[in-house]
């Protein structure tokens, strides 16, 4: 893999920088004003190490997946789902394991672009990263240039740092929440798969319900979650720093958010136990299954296929991150 090169933008009210790996966004400080600071984006414990392939080599804060999602189905999913093959071998996307290149920086603005495989539907991503002069927010869009027409789950990635300390999951307002078709990560995973229900605070498990509203979880677990009809922004609170963080996106275009809870429960390398994130991902995708698996009609996510893309007519997709 290609160096990794990283760059940075600073103004009054911040710091943020991104990599070429993934064009991840991360890390990133908000000055809040009367002393008070939060850098809300989570970055790997294991910081940058070339032993791990794709985006997992530094792991960190947000990037845009096209297609999202896992390229292996899980096994035994529940009757009445169908998989298939994917077309490609990179989990959540070419442009999230790939190298991106800076095309312009200026004081308040950075703009990065990657070109896929040239067999592909997909012809390139553009992504900008631009700061608010007058707030601690940043804007972030990714144009999607499209070969040919085509529908493709996608998401956005955005991955928040849960300190020692916690924070406080105050969300959006929602539709339905659904578990996981089958558990998360295998042995560890406690929701009850397949399921929906109302509440962040109670949530179905085998031996009662979860409150998520609060991380970290006093128990080791791994968990995904589809937060159907989530009207942004969504918000975190961080407690310690006195401090709300708002994610804010079109539901237009992504109508749900998937919420992935780490929570130590991934023992085995690069994880080590020692990973604590929760990812705050807007998506139109069944899960992150959308290019393996897709449930029955009468799924309440069925019908959650994928973004539209027109050979030779850009599309934009925007989000907003800030604190107060």
């Amino acid at each position: 893999m290609d160096a990794m090169q990283r760059w940075t933008l600073k103004w009054a009210h911040g710091e943020a920088t991104a990599q070429s790996l993934g064009g991840m966004l991360a890390p990133v400080r908000f000055e809040l004003g009367g002393g008070r600071t939060v850098s809300p984006l989570y970055v790997a414990p294991w910081g940058d190490d070339e032993r791990w392939p794709g985006l997992l080599r530094a792991l960190r804060g947000e990037w845009p997946c096209l297609p999202f999602g896992m390229v292996r189905a899980p096994d035994a999913l529940p009757s009445g789902f169908e998989t298939r093959n994917a077309t490609d071998v990179w989990d959540h996307g070419y442009g999230a394991n790939h190298m991106w290149r800076r095309v312009e920086q200026t004081a308040h603005r950075l703009s990065l672009r990657i070109d896929y495989p040239s067999e592909g539907e997909i012809e390139s991503l553009e992504r900008t990263i631009e700061a608010d002069p007058d707030a601690p927010a940043l804007i972030v869009s990714v144009t999607v240039h499209a070969r040919r027409d085509v529908v493709l789950p996608f998401a956005l990635h955005p991955t928040f740092a849960i300190p020692d300390e916690g924070i406080e999951v105050l969300a959006c307002p929602h539709e339905a929440i659904h578990s996981y078709p089958v558990p998360q990560e295998p042995g560890v995973s406690r929701i009850l798969p397949n399921r929906s229900f109302a509440s962040l605070k109670a949530i179905p498990t085998a031996t009662g319900f979860m409150d998520a509203t609060r991380l970290p979880l006093p128990e080791n677990t791994e968990e995904l979650l589809q937060m159907a009809g989530c009207r942004p922004p969504f918000v975190l609170r961080y407690t310690a720093q006195q401090a709300d963080v708002l994610l804010d996106w079109n539901p237009e275009d992504l109508p749900d958010a998937l919420l992935w809870i780490s929570n130590g429960g991934r023992a085995y390398e690069p994880w080590s136990g020692r990973n604590f994130a929760l990812g705050v991902e807007p998506a139109q995708s069944f899960f992150d299954l959308g290019r393996v698996a897709m449930p029955p009609a009468d799924h309440p996510l069925a019908a959650r296929k994928g973004l539209a893309f027109s050979a030779g007519v850009p599309r934009t997709i925007s989000y907003r991150l800030s604190a107060r």
